[in-house]
């Protein structure tokens, strides 16, 4: 297209809105866009709200992009902001005359399998849940175009969707009868057509684990909320491992009583060559489990690290699982996955699938108990309360996430946007996040919010408030009292954020027959249904945990206050970072500084950005924590937040300047 990108902001725009005026901030993100994907460099860009960076990425991404030919990819955190994306702003694009081509890309297990959802319906192993809903999910099978599982709008059951979903280690590709009509595979070559390609940082993260065979090839990234990419990619390097699923993978090959799974569907001689192998297996594994029980005692509640390699069962389960995948492996070269006969096909990819799996778990737990690779943190979780199953968990993630994105992801491309509205820690300092992406050379800009916080905006920090830390006991006293007052000042109107669900859920109670406005608990109701009861409910208080700390757009007298109970330090028995914090410790480094400070102060300033979502919004941000006031570290978070900000320690001061606050 002739047309430029500043063209686009400095004219057609305004023909969209008549009362448009350029962003300097906006105008100057998409200008940086541009030169990073025209001149191959990587560049950081920390946006403020009220910046605009949708459009200042996503005008110079498609303008590129159809001017070269070239394939722009854009990774976002959560798929309901994918969905903002593709349908909000790419219809601005449009109406541009910028005839940019978009698709969303959604991971496998969003995709309904047809073959799969047919062995089901044969064998009528839908589960009782389903009952009632399944002509409705069929009557939407046979109309919908996407089979994406968020476009059905009726009840559908975790463990129904899991059994009928596409999954990756169990598809037959282009030997399956429905490849030509898989939802998947057909969403897949419209991703090869776009020339923007919408993704979410945890696809791009199995992209990037999977040898980057998932999606269409690309040279140029673009990652909006790109504070949360360091975790997504941990998670997806990690593994898992438990009983459930172990046991789940030998119970598919064979069940002794019922003489059933996928070894009973083989021929006389090969049966019988596995189902002792089995047998073995799943003896073994339970003697694994039972030894790491009396091995790691039950001293914990949640995550436990496990530093130091342990003898457990001294290897017979990871041989056992070694033994049967080489017996699949033999029996399997009788069985082809291009067979005509679609029996034969159904056995061949369930031997692979066995295969595959059965060798990564002997993998893994070699690993735990030899704890043989330095860079994997190796950590126990108990069973959930709610679960038949007593046995440990067991997982592992890298430690240093930075060498993957610094061997993985920018040698391999052209040029990388990473941008969020919270990047930098105080005064402008990007090296946290610089670290964090193991690219400490890369360039950086901060654009500012234009918003006026320091005329709308009240922060509230009191001083007569029990310390967390020395006095855990305050929540049911002192947040609880200062919640109340707060919220009387706010008629309601407000977000109250936490860091842990059980606190959340003591406050919730405690408040709840102690206050006339409506109160809604995200534990209680999940975030989409909480958010969804907050917005049609006038003088509305949420209570939320991790979810509502970042990402929600509220905008106007709906929201009028966010108060933060604590704040959010990880919690430093958390196994990654206490790893990492054991090797700045190593190197004589102050982990506390260099990792627990800047990492609250992006937290903070994410719950922060709650509140002033447009230029005439006001309000108050509370934070019920006095360590700001009595910790050297004080100035270093209070930095963070928007400068010129009046801090209020008093409630009284609080409600005067609260009610002398600008009316647009």
């Amino acid at each position: 297209m002739s047309v430029s990108v500043k063209e686009v902001f400095e004219k057609s725009l305004s023909k969209l809105w008549t009362d448009y005026e350029p962003r300097k901030s906006q105008v100057k993100m998409a200008l940086e866009v541009e030169s990073a994907l025209k001149d191959s460099t990587h560049t950081i860009i920390e946006a403020g709200t009220g910046v605009g960076k949708s459009l200042a990425y996503l005008i110079p991404s498609a303008l590129f992009a159809i001017e070269n030919q070239e394939l722009v990819v854009i990774s976002t955190e959560t798929k309901s902001l994918q969905d903002q994306i593709a349908k909000k702003d790419i219809d601005i694009l449009l109406k541009l005359g910028i005839p940019c081509k978009a698709e969303v890309a959604l991971g496998a297990s969003n995709y309904l399998c047809k073959r799969k959802l047919s062995k089901i319906l044969d064998k009528g192993d839908f589960g009782p849940e389903m009952s009632n809903e399944l002509e409705n999910f069929l009557a939407w099978e046979r109309e919908t175009s996407s089979g994406i599982r968020t476009d059905y709008s009726g009840f559908i059951s975790n463990s129904f969707w899991s059994s009928v979903s596409r999954d990756p280690d169990n598809c037959l590709a282009k030997s399956c009868p429905n490849f030509s009509i898989s939802y998947y595979f057909l969403e897949k070559e419209k991703w090869k057509s776009a020339q923007i390609l919408i993704v979410n940082h945890a696809l791009l993260a199995a992209h990037m684990a999977g040898d980057f065979r998932i999606l269409p090839p690309f040279k140029h990234l673009i990652v909006d909320e790109a504070h949360a990419l360091p975790d997504s990619i941990g998670k997806a390097f990690g593994e898992d491992f438990n009983y459930e699923a172990i046991s789940g993978l030998l119970a598919f090959l064979y069940i002794q009583d019922k003489k059933s799974g996928l070894i009973a569907k083989l021929k006389r001689e090969e049966e019988k060559s596995l189902i002792g192998l089995v047998l073995d297996a799943q003896k073994k594994m339970n003697d694994f489990f039972v030894k790491s029980l009396s091995e790691i005692p039950m001293t914990f509640q949640f995550a436990f690290r496990h530093k130091n390699p342990v003898r457990l069962d001294e290897g017979l389960f990871e041989d056992a699982l070694v033994d049967l995948a080489n017996e699949i492996q033999s029996v399997s070269e009788n069985y082809r996955k291009e067979s005509e006969d679609s029996d034969e096909k159904e056995i061949a990819i369930g031997l692979d699938l066995c295969i595959s799996k059965l060798q990564k778990t002997a993998l893994f737990v070699q690993g735990f108990r030899e704890k043989n690779n330095s860079n994997l943190v190796y950590w126990i979780e108990p069973a959930s309360q709610n679960s038949k199953d007593r046995f440990y968990k067991f997982y592992n993630q890298p430690k240093n996430v930075e060498d993957i994105l610094k061997d993985k992801l920018f040698p391999n491309l052209e040029s990388v946007v990473l941008t969020s509205a919270t990047l930098a820690t105080e005064n402008n300092n990007f090296q946290f996040f610089k670290k964090e992406i193991g690219n400490t050379s890369i360039k950086a800009l901060s654009l500012p919010s234009p918003f006026p916080y320091e005329k709308n905006a009240l922060l509230f920090v009191p001083k007569n408030i029990a310390d967390p830390v020395s006095q855990p006991d305050r929540n049911k006293i002192d947040v609880s009292y200062y919640i109340q007052r707060l919220l009387q000042i706010s008629q309601g109107r407000a977000f109250v954020l936490f860091t842990a669900n059980r606190t959340l859920q003591d406050i919730f109670e405690e408040l709840k027959p102690k206050l006339n406005f409506p109160l809604f608990s995200q534990v209680e109701l999940g975030p989409i249904q909480a958010k969804k009861e907050f917005l049609n409910n006038p003088h509305a208080v949420l209570f939320g945990v991790s979810s509502f700390w970042q990402g929600i757009d509220i905008k106007g007298d709906q929201l009028k206050q966010v108060i933060i109970a604590k704040l959010p330090f990880q919690v430093p028995t958390e196994p990654v970072l206490q790893a990492k914090m054991e090797d700045f410790e190593k190197e004589g480094r102050n982990p506390f500084w260099e990792m627990q400070i800047p990492k609250t102060c992006l937290s903070l300033r994410q719950g922060f950005g709650r509140l002033i979502r447009s230029g005439e919004d006001t309000g108050i941000v509370s934070i019920l924590d006095p360590r700001i006031h009595t910790k050297m570290y004080g100035k270093n978070i209070l930095k963070s937040l928007p400068a010129n900000l009046p801090l209020i320690t008093n409630v009284e001061d609080l409600q005067t300047k609260y009610e002398n606050l600008p009316k647009y």
